[in-house]
């Protein structure tokens, strides 16, 4: 099966454990040609909420978005890590809540969606689509340094397929939980964890459409991430690294045409590093992002037929676009784009994304 295909907040790549479809490939096996989907949309849609969750703490941290705040209308930035009359630092919530008077609004709503699309090219395992995710998150503020709270998720995955035997479609649809936390370690650097577990439903039919079957699933998610911030004039250097470890167990299924498909497990480790610049412009901030990706966990990879097998890449990166903003009242927000395939072997999976936030 794919070892790994990565997407991107947050990517991808993994695979299937276990020999249980040692004898069969994409081609003939209808848990084979989901595989393949799964193996790009499950890293999709978990890096997708592992970096939403993230922002949403770097703004519930400092009471605004991706770590700034506002002090009236607008902020400024200096390289010395102190406050300025109008400058608030990363993440530094001891100054940037009470500056943005968010001190009295330790809640915090917000809802982000992310939508990508697919076409991974390699001959025999071809795939192209759409995968949807979306978080509503509501958190609060136990104290100027410490943050706790909860998402729900829905996720959509829609992915034409195209093996040996012919065109065929996967279709998943789920819904999940993930409960966070976020806290200042420093002025400088925080730390996020998070984690999420849902509940999926799969559709897959394979050889031109004639065979069909559907199952159902469960993933559960783990990330940590350490984020920095550091500022020369109005540009602005946000590192980070961290982690990510999944693992989506689907259940046993008979397709129509009486094959029988066993259980499989599929599981994801992942080291990520980089960061964003960006350059602070009153109430926004565009910038630049750049993360490097090893995936430290994958079985072998799934066999096509006639002797190939899938792409079996275990680094990647994703690259884009983005700009912070926020009003001087509660609200705060995000628009970003990302090419998340970076270095992956025929797989191009580009993604836009936008959150908006209230503080209560």
């Amino acid at each position: 099966m794919l070892r790994k295909i990565t997407l991107g907040l947050m990517g991808l790549g993994m695979m299937v454990s276990g020999s249980a479809f040692a004898a069969s490939d994409v081609s003939n096996s209808g848990s084979g040609s989901a595989q393949v989907v799964t193996a790009i949309a499950a890293p999709i849609a978990s890096a997708q909420t592992a970096s939403l969750i993230s922002g949403a703490i770097g703004g519930a941290l400092s009471g605004g978005i991706g770590g700034f705040s506002p002090s009236g209308s607008t902020f400024s930035l200096t390289d010395s890590g102190n406050r300025a009359p109008n400058q608030t630092t990363y993440l530094n919530s001891r100054d940037t809540g009470r500056n943005a008077g968010a001190a009295d609004k330790p809640f915090g709503v917000w809802l982000q969606g992310a939508y990508s699309t697919i076409d991974n090219g390699q001959v025999g395992a071809a795939a192209d689509g759409t995968a949807i995710n979306t978080v509503l998150g509501l958190d609060y503020k136990l104290s100027d340094r410490l943050v706790i709270g909860v998402g729900g998720i829905y996720e959509n995955v829609d992915v034409d397929t195209n093996t040996l035997t012919g065109r065929g479609n996967v279709q998943s649809e789920g819904f999940g939980i993930a409960p966070y936390l976020g806290f200042q370690l420093t002025n400088r650097w925080s730390a996020s964890l998070s984690g999420a577990y849902s509940w999926l439903s799969y559709d897959a039919k394979r050889t031109n459409n004639t065979v069909s079957g559907s199952y159902d699933a469960t993933r559960w998610m783990l990330n940590g991430s350490l984020n920095g911030t550091y500022t020369s004039g109005k540009i602005v250097m946000m590192p980070q690294v961290g982690v990510m470890y999944l693992e989506e167990e689907a259940d046993a299924f008979t397709e129509s045409n009486g094959q029988v498909n066993a259980s499989n497990t599929i599981k994801l480790g992942r080291l990520y590093a980089g960061g964003k610049v960006g350059y602070a412009m009153g109430t926004m901030m565009p910038y630049f992002k750049l993360i490097g990706e090893y995936d430290f966990e994958h079985p072998d990879a799934l066999a096509i037929g006639n002797g190939t097998f899938t792409n079996d890449d275990d680094t990647g990166g994703k690259v884009g676009l983005g700009v912070d903003f926020f009003s001087a009242g509660p609200f705060s927000g995000n628009l970003e784009g990302t090419y998340d395939s970076l270095g992956r072997t025929d797989l191009d999976v580009w993604t836009i994304s936008g959150r908006v936030r209230m503080r209560f």
